[in-house]
């Protein structure tokens, strides 16, 4: 197979700063990629494109497609929008043009997939990804703080075929993102969720960035008891999670890490903290588990926004 053989129609619902940066990566390596925005961000891509900041990728402007709406055929349809916004942003969807698609929802926490399944009805596998900070200025220029290299972790329980999954590993890697296939879809999404549960909950929580969290005595022990939380909730989801390993992975992290959701607490505008931290609560109240850990956390994240 030929190299013009292999690329894809590729769709990003939102591109915002996690979106834009990943169409900009699949628009570098050449694939044809489809941004799906609100007026404002069509507006601005049409004329400026979008503007990579990247320690890894370096710097450089894509101009990948933009619309209000999905109109035409796609072969991917990774979904980057905020949680919050989920609803509305698949109402621009036409399901006509994901009718041969796999879509990809890239939010954090739990229940996005049920949600899309359920209004759109077609090919949809579990997807994560990690190891990436970006951020978006007024400018609507993509900047990644970080010199992690971002990872995507994704996985179908019976949506879609082994290979497709396997094809879409083989676009992502074009583009200079790592990939994996993982066993289920409850382990794509937990094998992320543990680490970030604990991450995102203290750092919206207490304001502070990871270094300062993973370091200070007390903060470390509230760090570890949600990671032990977490644990066993993923366990009754079917997934075995090893909390020393996740706990190697945070002290790995930048020091200056702040999440997606402690910035958006701070600026006390629509949250992830729903599909996140009280997602995760939810979780342990179905099944029994006693999480004083993250309901403390929990507690004084619903204070700062209240």
């Amino acid at each position: 197979m030929d190299e013009i053989e292999k690329k894809m129609k590729i769709g990003i619902l939102g591109p915002g700063a996690v979106g834009g940066f990943l169409a900009s990566l699949f628009w570098k390596s050449g694939e044809r990629v489809l941004c799906i925005g609100k007026a404002g961000d069509v507006s601005a891509i049409k004329e400026r494109g979008i503007t990579i900041e990247s320690p890894i990728f370096g710097d450089f402007v894509a101009r990948p497609e933009i619309d209000t709406e999905l109109r035409v055929p796609i072969d991917i349809l990774f979904i980057t929008v905020k949680s919050s916004f989920l609803k509305e942003a698949l109402r621009a969807v036409n399901k006509e043009s994901i009718k041969s698609a796999v879509i990809i929802p890239l939010l954090n926490g739990i229940g996005h997939a049920e949600i899309i399944r359920e209004i759109l009805g077609t090919s949809v596998a579990a997807g994560t990804i990690g190891q990436i900070e970006v951020v978006k200025d007024l400018n609507g220029s993509v900047r990644q703080v970080s010199r992690q290299h971002p990872h995507i972790d994704i996985a179908s329980d019976g949506d879609v075929s082994s290979s497709r999954l396997e094809e879409i590993v083989d676009a992502i890697r074009r583009a200079g993102v790592s990939a994996s296939i993982l066993r289920s879809e409850a382990e794509v999404i937990w094998k992320k969720l543990v680490r970030l549960n604990a991450t995102a909950s203290l750092t919206a929580a207490f304001q502070k960035p990871i270094g300062v969290i993973r370091s200070d005595p007390d903060l470390r022990r509230l760090l570890e008891g949600i990671v032990r939380e977490g644990v066993a909730i993923a366990g009754r989801e079917g997934t075995e999670i090893d909390s020393e390993e996740t706990m190697e992975e945070i002290d790995r992290l930048p020091e200056t890490l702040m999440t997606s959701l402690s910035r958006d607490v701070a600026a006390r505008v629509p949250s992830e903290i729903d599909s996140i931290t009280g997602g995760v609560l939810k979780k342990a109240n179905f099944y029994g588990i006693p999480v004083p850990f993250l309901e403390g956390a929990y507690k004084r994240i619903q204070k700062r926004i209240s």
